[in-house]
C-alpha cells in the first residue's frame, strides 16, 4: 500500500511510521524520505509488498516552501535548536530583490553540497548527529552531488524570531527573511541551502520554515485523509 501523508510540525519521521503500523496491524512499514520534525508536509509510507519499491520513491524530484531569517544562525542551520545565536548587526535585505534573485539562479544545477552536522549522514558507521552532540565534528563536512532544478523567490520581508523566553516575559524581534520554492532531486538539504544563500549574501542564516509540497506526482493536497486520520 501506498499512503501519502500529510506531517505534521513536531513528529518525527518515525512516529508516522509506528502510527501506520499500530493503525493497520502490519509489520513491514517504512517511508521514502525523512521529513525533519520541524518540517512538516509530504511524506509517502509504503507497507506490505510496496516497501520494496522505496528507492524508487526516494529517487522522485521533491518540491519545497522554505522560509531563510537572515541575522540568525543556530547549530542544527534552522530555529528547532537550543542553541540560537545573533549577528551583532542586523542585515538589510528589502532592497536586495535582484541580487537574492541572482544568488538564488547560482545554484540552480548540479552542485556540491556539504551536509549539515545534525544529519543522518553516517561516517565511520555513525551518523553525523552522534559526533555532533559530542562536539566531535571535524570540518571540512562531507559533500554530495545534488541536483537543484528550480529556486524561486515567493516573498522578501520580516517576521519576529523569539529572542527570550521567561516567566511573563517573552522577547521578539524582527529579522529580514525570504520564502522561496525548491525543486530538487533527493539527498538535498534545505537546511544547508539556507546556509549557502546567507554566504552569497554576506550574513549568517537559518532554515525557520519548511514544507514539502511534494514527492514525483504526490502533492500535499493529494494526501488522503483516511493518511491524516491514521496519525
Amino acid at each position: 500500500m501506498i499512503i501519502p501523508i500529510n506531517k505534521s510540525k513536531g513528529a518525527t519521521s518515525h512516529d508516522v511510521v509506528d502510527a501506520i503500523r499500530k493503525k493497520l496491524g502490519v509489520k513491514k512499514v517504512g517511508h521514502t524520505g525523512t521529513l525533519d520534525p520541524m518540517a512538516e508536509g509530504v511524506l509517502i509510507i509504503l507497507t506490505g509488498e510496496d516497501t520494496k519499491r522505496q528507492s524508487e520513491f526516494m529517487n522522485m524530484e521533491k518540491e519545497y516552501i522554505a522560509e531563510i531569517v537572515f541575522g540568525v544562525e543556530s547549530d542544527t542551520y534552522d530555529l528547532d535548536s537550543p542553541n540560537i545565536r545573533f549577528q551583532d548587526k542586523k542585515p538589510t535585505i528589502r532592497n536586495k530583490k535582484e541580487k537574492l534573485i541572482q544568488i538564488l539562479k547560482s545554484f540552480v544545477g548540479e552542485v556540491k553540497q556539504e551536509v549539515p552536522p545534525y544529519s543522518a549522514v553516517k561516517i565511520k558507521g555513525k551518523p553525523l548527529y552522534i559526533y555532533a552532540r559530542r562536539g566531535l565534528i571535524k570540518t571540512p563536512l562531507p559533500q554530495r552531488k545534488i541536483l537543484i532544478k528550480k529556486l524561486e523567490l515567493l516573498e522578501i520581508g520580516e517576521i519576529f524570531v523569539l529572542l527570550s523566553r521567561q516567566q511573563y516575559n517573552i522577547k521578539r524581534q524582527k529579522y529580514p527573511y525570504i520564502k522561496i520554492k525548491v525543486i530538487c532531486s533527493k539527498g538535498t538539504y534545505i537546511r544547508s541551502l539556507a546556509i549557502d544563500i546567507g554566504k552569497k549574501l554576506g550574513c549568517v542564516a537559518v532554515l525557520s520554515s519548511l514544507t514539502r509540497t511534494r514527492i514525483g506526482a504526490y502533492t500535499l493536497e493529494g494526501c488522503s485523509k483516511y493518511a491524516t486520520n491514521c496519525l
